[in-house]
């Protein structure tokens, strides 16, 4: 059945970022559509369930407002249920406080403006032409231990010290959004740039891309994602190598640091970003990071005793408006 003509399916977490002030307005307005088979979840533990229910009501549009970790959280699930026979079209709508996903896969403005453009496509003629994008999703095992947890952009080194300022010093204002992750990056950049101890500490990471030699690297920024874009437009991916995980490293002591950085980001490959200076840019389809320390999965800080073996899933198809 083709996603034009089957039912719909929507779960959504209330207690995401955006959803907190603003889940009454959305739930009231996707009531108007009896087409889209609404369902609230509390936690992660109600999700199973939530897909079977939608499953069995043959679903073939599933729509997930919520932030990363709520996306990364049925995705995961949805790979391990196998409840849908064929998989459905998925569409993200961004509510929570980060939507990276969202931003490069998904529904595009405000969670509301997605909201009612979701509803609009869903009432309508459904046309998809020009309107899919493929992606993996990343598998991660933790020191070889289950279960196996999902995301779409894995970071280490100074990825960590951002998180954690933007934790304690942005989210807890108040500030979410593009312009709160861009006002965390330039202060991590910043404290980089002028060696403060609490953003430039060295993470010592032996690197191994499919069955290839390990190589160690003093690592000053590692990111590792599935999406084409990350945060408020970043493109820190410059290799044509084959494969659908996308991995950057920046050595400690990578010369002209905040120049190349800026240049990188904005997706323009820089002369400088080479080996030689300390930046490296690979493409793959598994890599094993062995490390002793945090890595950020989607958001959520977690902690590596010995190593992190990633991989890619199938891919999955979704919807862009």
């Amino acid at each position: 059945m083709s996603p034009m003509a089957g039912p719909i399916g929507l779960i959504s977490n209330p207690n995401s970022g955006h959803n907190r002030d603003q889940f009454e307005g959305i739930r009231s307005r996707i009531e108007r559509y009896p087409n889209i088979h609404h369902r609230i979840t509390h936690c992660t533990a109600d999700i199973p369930l939530v897909l079977q229910e939608l499953a069995e009501l043959n679903i073939q549009v599933l729509a997930i407002n919520g932030g990363d970790g709520t996306v990364a959280a049925i995705l995961g699930a949805l790979l391990e249920s196998k409840a849908f026979g064929t998989m459905p079209l998925i569409a993200l709508l961004p509510g929570g406080t980060a939507n990276m996903s969202a931003g490069d896969i998904g529904l595009r403005g405000s969670l509301n403006k997605a909201v009612a453009d979701f509803c609009r496509w869903s009432k309508g003629n459904r046309n998809t032409t020009n309107k899919i994008a493929q992606r993996a999703i990343l598998r991660v095992v933790i020191d070889g231990g289950q279960p196996e947890r999902y995301g779409m952009f894995l970071g280490s080194g100074a990825v960590i010290h951002g998180t954690e300022y933007a934790h304690k010093e942005i989210h807890s204002r108040g500030l979410r959004d593009d312009f709160s992750l861009a006002l965390g990056t330039l202060r991590t950049v910043w404290g980089v740039v002028r060696n403060d101890p609490d953003f430039n500490q060295q993470v010592n990471i032996t690197l191994s891309l499919g069955s290839s030699n390990p190589t160690q690297y003093s690592t000053l920024i590692l990111a590792v994602s599935t999406l084409q874009r990350l945060a408020f437009g970043m493109r820190p991916f410059w290799s044509t190598e084959p494969g659908s995980i996308r991995l950057t490293l920046m050595e400690q002591g990578c010369t002209r640091f905040a120049r190349t950085f800026l240049s990188i980001v904005r997706g323009r490959h820089s002369r400088n970003a080479v080996p030689a200076s300390g930046y490296h840019s690979h493409n793959t389809n598994s890599v094993t990071l062995k490390m002793a320390g945090k890595i950020n999965l989607d958001g959520e800080l977690l902690k590596v005793a010995q190593a992190a073996t990633i991989s890619a899933s199938e891919p999955l198809a979704f919807l862009r408006l």
